[in-house]
């Protein structure tokens, strides 16, 4: 099963723990991986496969530059001050 896109471990490292904090099996650290039917029945239930019940809304892309305080408004507010192409 794959679950990453190609070129996407930087990525995967960002939003692993997110994963993790919503019912994602981690890393078994004596055989240092993940029991791949946990992680198939973690995706089935995310995405209601067979039934299941879904136990979060489909991800939605978050804001990985959040931790580096920058407020959406501080964004906008640089985009203001960039010269006119």
């Amino acid at each position: 099963m794959a679950v990453l896109g190609p070129r996407q471990l930087r990525h995967w490292k960002q939003v692993v723990q997110l994963l993790e904090e919503r019912g994602f099996p981690k890393r078994d650290t004596l055989m240092g991986g993940r029991y791949t039917p946990a992680v198939k029945a973690f995706f089935d239930r995310e995405y209601r496969v067979k039934g299941d019940e879904q136990i979060s809304t489909p991800h939605v892309p978050a804001r990985l530059g959040a931790s580096h305080g920058r407020s959406p408004a501080a964004l906008g507010a640089r985009e203001k001050r960039r010269p006119p192409d």
